[in-house]
């Protein structure tokens, strides 16, 4: 993860807001602002490369770094890991980004693991993406127990962005009348990536939750959605409007993470840090 990854660590609240404290009188709406660091890793070097990001969230958490962060790994597609941190306006974005600046440990830690970054990676690209409550749908997933996302990334047909969200807002509206308990947020890039790029992303608690996504979504959801006249339309939409699109799964790394509190909490097992192996002599 570069410096400037590590200078922009909060909570993903954005798929599973927080309390904000025992006084508060509800729950936080969701984070609007994303921001992703994506680490292509050189082939043959996925194993130092986790240690050297394992070694520097530890560096991170022994300096009382105030703020978590999620690492996901991809276990489909392109060997990249992904270093994710949300925040509720541009404004904390910034603020975040102006205060670990201003902490002259945190800014050695950064520039120390840093520069020995290029070892590991062929690419690294910084974005920034905004979630469109529009078009996301479902209840917050529960990040403590869940264990990998599928992302999926669409390429849309510059011109065509409308019939992509209406196909969207179709799939929200047949969620919500068919009263689904599934979720998906959807996200539009602001900056770091191309214009017209959108990510959708669902959390996963399982494998067998992919088992039972058709069954889920059966004759209810169907009929909500507009049976076979809608899923006509949303055929012409897609040609229309998506130039490209790919899936992937990601598995949550708590090695390389620095998780909330709350979810260390709900699960030690998984989310506490381990303690460092000794070297043989």
């Amino acid at each position: 993860m570069t410096n400037a990854s590590h200078r922009i660590l909060l909570t993903l609240a954005a798929l599973a807001p927080v309390a904000l404290g025992a006084q508060a009188a509800a729950p936080a709406p969701p984070n609007r602002i994303l921001a992703v660091f994506r680490e292509t890793v050189k082939i043959g070097k996925g194993g130092q490369h986790d240690a050297h990001e394992t070694a520097w969230a530890a560096a991170n958490a022994a300096a009382k770094y105030p703020m978590p962060m999620l690492a996901a790994q991809a276990t489909t597609g392109a060997n990249e890991t992904w270093y994710m941190s949300a925040f509720p306006t541009w404004a904390a974005f910034e603020q975040a980004n102006k205060a670990v600046d201003a902490n002259p440990a945190l800014a050695a830690i950064g520039k120390q693991y840093s520069a020995k970054e290029d070892e590991f990676l062929s690419d690294g690209r910084s974005m920034l993406l905004e979630r469109r409550d529009d078009l996301s749908y479902g209840p917050p997933a529960d990040l403590a127990a869940s264990r990998f996302f599928t992302i999926t990334r669409y390429t849309i047909r510059p011109g065509h962005a409308a019939e992509f969200e209406e196909n969207r807002k179709m799939i929200k509206a047949a969620h919500e009348t068919a009263h689904m308990a599934d979720g998906q947020s959807v996200w539009e890039s602001r900056s770091g990536a191309p214009t017209g790029t959108v990510f959708t992303i669902v959390a996963h608690k399982t494998m067998a939750e992919l088992d039972s996504a058709a069954m889920t979504h059966g004759a209810a959801y169907q009929a909500a959605l507009g049976g076979a006249e809608a899923q006509k339309k949303m055929q012409a939409n897609i040609g229309a409007a998506v130039i490209s699109s790919e899936s992937n799964n990601f598995a949550f790394v708590p090695s390389q993470s620095l998780p909330p509190a709350e979810w260390i909490a709900a699960d030690p097992g998984f989310w506490k840090p381990k303690p460092a192996m000794k070297k043989a002599p």
